[in-house]
């Protein structure tokens, strides 16, 4: 039976569709005036939709997210008189929603940006800095490949990221963030009042010496950039599919655990095959179970998933371990019930069944929503009325216990792994003997259960979150950290080669 911790998180969606706020979005401004009005009324929608369809503006417990609903929401305005054009559109709404700190809240672009510009290299985070991993061969004064950049105008590039991109992009209490970070400093697209580097100190063939940042348009055409970019700052994403790389080594390859149409469908093949080839895997030398890229989805596939691994004995001895009382305070909306209606009916039955756990979820949520909507606060607590208090839980893993079967068991991790996938590192992380290796895992806030909400203008789409945790094992932002860390290039042959030669030093 699974343990309410995952009954509450059964379906921890990372990225849902949801109903739009406007069908016919207006023409774009062709004013800086424009856009300055432009970013005001997106900003006093956004402002309306976490108020009236999210639990922030009762959320006593974490008294920091209805500050900012309000505190930010003023930064943000008085940020906005410097607005221009649609970069500063977009940014000064990632400013507001990025300043909650919370991965299941944040803004994204609904249309293509204006093309970034780069300085003619591109930079990776490797050996506690930033190396130069691609560079435009046309130009003889961009560093070297293998160059390490110190600084940039005298400046450490972990100030430059917490002055110029963390309060816009990415989230410093993150590992995989601060990775990303030493990326995207070197590709630019214009935030007010963070501007690019303009110079830089770097090493090279022994030396050291300053160069000017050039910035230019990106190459013509781009695509080998983007590869390269996605490579430096993220890495590969896992293959679909059970593999075996070598004799009695098996390699899980699980991308995502998100539900509805190709995914679906492949989740429900890898469930298939895992469970064909369960008690083979477990008899044998090695089992890699692969989550880069993988940010979650619905936990329903993470848990067959995990009892296909590890058999349902000790699928259920793992996640009761972890369990801790807990519940959830679901906002009540008349936006929120009709999402659930429509999740409901076009995705959970078709793919899990009417009489599914994931069905009976979906219909508990709707039940308790509308029952609630007329309460003062409008808020459905489910689950335990006494709740423990939250944090810790990844410091309660076992560490150093014998495995309950002869393969040796590797969580391999890139940084992406949160919602759902921390979720699953729940249950996986304590099975006896388990390493995770890679990198830590992401981190989640205590908000969770999104959807998606296009604001007027159809330039941006809000992701906000319709319950908050009360009582959840792992606290804000509380990562997994690595047994075993890897620091090299994150493209998909460095990475399984890496892995490799570990399997095989033990």
């Amino acid at each position: 039976m699974l343990k309410l911790r995952h009954a509450l998180a059964a379906l921890s969606l990372v990225c849902l569709a949801g109903p739009a706020l406007a069908q016919d979005a207006p023409p774009r401004p062709t004013t800086p005036d424009g856009w300055r009005e432009l970013t005001l009324s997106d900003l006093a929608v956004a402002r309306e939709v976490l108020n009236t369809q999210t639990p922030i503006p009762f959320d006593t417990e974490n008294p920091s997210y209805p500050a900012w609903l309000q505190q930010g929401y003023e930064q943000a305005t008085a940020r906005a008189a410097a607005v221009t054009d649609q970069s500063g559109h977009y940014y000064t709404l990632a400013f507001y929603l990025s300043g909650f700190g919370d991965p299941h809240i944040n803004v994204n672009s609904s249309v293509d940006l204006p093309p970034p510009t780069w300085p003619g290299f591109l930079a990776a985070s490797r050996n506690g800095g930033a190396v130069v991993v691609m560079r435009d061969e046309n130009d003889a004064e961009a560093p070297a490949i293998g160059a390490q950049i110190l600084s940039c105008e005298g400046r450490t590039l972990e100030d430059l990221a917490t002055e110029r991109l963390y309060p816009f992009v990415l989230n410093e209490q993150l590992a995989l963030d601060r990775r990303r970070a030493a990326t995207r400093l070197f590709m630019n697209r214009p935030i007010p009042g963070a501007p690019a580097p303009a110079n830089c100190r770097v090493s090279e063939n022994g030396a050291e010496r300053d160069i000017t940042l050039r910035w230019r348009d990106l190459p013509d055409p781009a695509d080998a950039y983007w590869a390269a970019y996605q490579t430096a700052s993220v890495g590969a994403r896992a293959e679909w599919g059970v593999s075996e790389p070598a004799p009695g080594v098996f390699w899980i390859g699980i991308p995502t655990f998100s539900s509805g149409g190709e995914t679906g469908a492949q989740l429900d093949q890898l469930v298939r095959d895992i469970n064909a080839r369960g008690a083979e895997m477990r008899g044998a030398r090695a089992i890699i179970i692969d989550v880069r890229g993988n940010g979650g989805g619905n936990s329903a596939w993470a848990d067959r998933i995990a009892r296909g691994i590890f058999g349902d004995g000790v699928a259920a001895r793992a996640a009761n371990a972890s369990s801790r009382a807990s519940a959830v305070d679901w906002r009540a909306s008349a936006e929120n019930v009709a999402y659930w209606r429509e999740w409901l009916t076009e995705t959970i039955i078709p793919e899990f069944g009417a009489n599914s756990d994931s069905a009976r979820f979906g219909r508990a949520a709707i039940d308790g929503m509308e029952g609630a909507l007329d309460d003062d606060p409008p808020i459905w607590r489910q689950g335990s009325s006494n709740v423990a208090r939250s944090g810790g839980l990844t410091q309660q893993r076992p560490r150093g216990g014998r495995s309950p079967f002869a393969a040796r068991v590797y969580m391999l991790s890139n940084g992406t792994c949160g919602s759902s996938c921390l979720n699953f590192a729940d249950t996986v992380l304590f099975v006896p003997g388990v390493q995770l290796i890679g990198s830590a895992t992401s981190g989640d806030g205590p908000y969770m259960e999104v959807r998606n909400v296009t604001l007027p203008s159809g330039l941006a789409t809000l992701t906000i979150p319709q319950k908050v945790w009360r009582g959840m094992g792992r606290g804000p932002l509380e990562a997994y950290q690595p047994d075993i860390a890897y620091d090299g290039a994150w493209d998909d042959a460095s990475v399984r080669a890496w892995v490799m030669e570990l399997v095989a030093a033990r």
